[in-house]
């Protein structure tokens, strides 16, 4: 039985061979760079960088009191997160590209010209993007024409994901903003849900412009305008979140005296009804009748902005709820709530980090509530410090 790596060579011979296809994968530099001794008189091109912002540092202070409390997760030998140290901002990079092709929910483009796959389009959580099934395709879907200037927001797990759709995919609204009026047809990961249309309309997009992308579909663009990943894997930047604020048009609050008992307002983000949702949510909020449960499914956007800004305290299971806390005034106390077990991810921490927010964890029993160790006595004690 052949093994999968003669299979994928004998693919990608067939492709080169014997279809029009892209076979191979490319920088953009690579593909489109200036040859030597070129001539002035020649067509213009669509095809070229358009923006190049340099990114900057990002700083993630220590955090001693939780590194005991997590799980952490391993690639081998290493760490896959770190959870302090100083890291590099991605540069924020625009390309454009004449008669561009682009397929699948991960954005992947290609050049048909070139017969290349553009290598900063698109990236696989786990595998080399040499071996996803985007980029050895021997059939194609039909293509479906977009005329004009087309933008592609499309990004990994955007698809049913909040924080990958809001730090990931609409940053590259914000990011591209001077553009916005030229923009033809914007690209973003399927399905259409209230959720996504919520924030793209506060955000100011014409739905009318929205194409949502799903799995298999295939466009050819007169002119595709795409980045790289402008947020590198769970690494949040004071220009991510300022973005988004500056996006959605987030009004500043001055931060209020919450030192009183009577000043506190503690809401709890409820993920009922969904994965790592707390069994015995209710009987807590029966001993502490004082902390509001929210569903964010349900608000407005203003009503979540406005909810986040006068918090003082913020307790959710780790999930998507929690990316609204960069809403929250500096100082307030953010309590996340892992299932008993589960590896650690750093990017709510890190956003409590940027914003000055006061950031704990705990892990729990989700479905006992009896758990000696992690159960409601477990979540007591430990609200007894979080809530003074």
């Amino acid at each position: 039985m052949y093994n999968s790596s003669i299979i994928q060579k004998l693919k990608k011979t067939w492709v080169r061979l014997f279809t029009k296809h892209p076979y191979k994968i490319r920088t953009y530099n690579q593909l489109f760079s200036a040859i030597e001794g070129t001539p002035i008189d020649l067509p213009e091109s669509f095809s070229a960088i358009l923006i190049n912002e340099p990114g900057k540092l990002i700083i993630y202070p220590p955090a001693p009191e939780i590194e005991n409390k997590i799980v952490e997760r391993y690639i081998g030998k290493n760490k896959r997160y770190q959870i302090s140290g100083i890291f590099k901002e991605q540069d924020r990079i625009l390309y454009s590209l004449a008669d561009g092709c682009i397929t699948g929910n991960l954005g992947v483009v290609y050049s048909p010209e070139k017969r290349a796959y553009v290598y900063e389009s698109a990236k696989e959580w786990f595998i080399n993007i040499k071996d996803s099934r985007y980029t050895n395709v021997i059939n194609f879907r039909s293509k479906t024409n977009l005329k004009g200037i087309t933008l592609s927001c499309l990004t990994n797990g955007a698809d049913g994901g909040f924080y990958h759709f809001l730090f990931e995919s609409l940053t590259k609204i914000q990011f591209c903003k001077s553009l916005m009026n030229n923009i033809d047809h914007i690209l973003f990961n399927g399905p259409c849900t209230d959720w996504k249309l919520k924030w793209t309309n506060r955000a100011g997009i014409d739905p009318q412009k929205i194409t949502w992308v799903n799995d298999t579909d295939h466009f050819q663009c007169d002119q595709l305008l795409f980045t790289n990943r402008l947020i590198a894997d769970q690494q949040i930047s004071s220009w991510c979140l300022n973005s988004l604020k500056s996006l959605f048009n987030v009004p500043v609050v001055i931060a209020d005296e919450i030192n009183s008992p009577d000043a506190k307002k503690v809401l709890l983000i409820s993920r009922k009804g969904l994965a790592r949702d707390i069994k015995w949510e209710d009987e807590l909020l029966t001993q502490y009748p004082f902390i509001e449960k929210i569903d964010l499914a349900q608000l407005s956007t203003a009503e979540t902005i406005d909810k986040m800004q006068q918090a003082t305290h913020v307790i959710s299971p780790h999930g998507a709820g929690l990316s609204n806390i960069y809403l929250c005034r500096p100082a307030t106390r953010i309590l996340e709530i892992y299932p008993d077990g589960q590896t650690y991810q750093p990017c709510y921490l890190r956003i409590c980090s940027v914003c000055k927010l006061d950031y704990s964890v705990i892990y729990l029993d989700f479905e006992n509530r009896e758990n000696t160790h992690a159960g409601i006595n477990a979540l007591e004690e430990t609200l007894s410090a979080f809530l003074n």
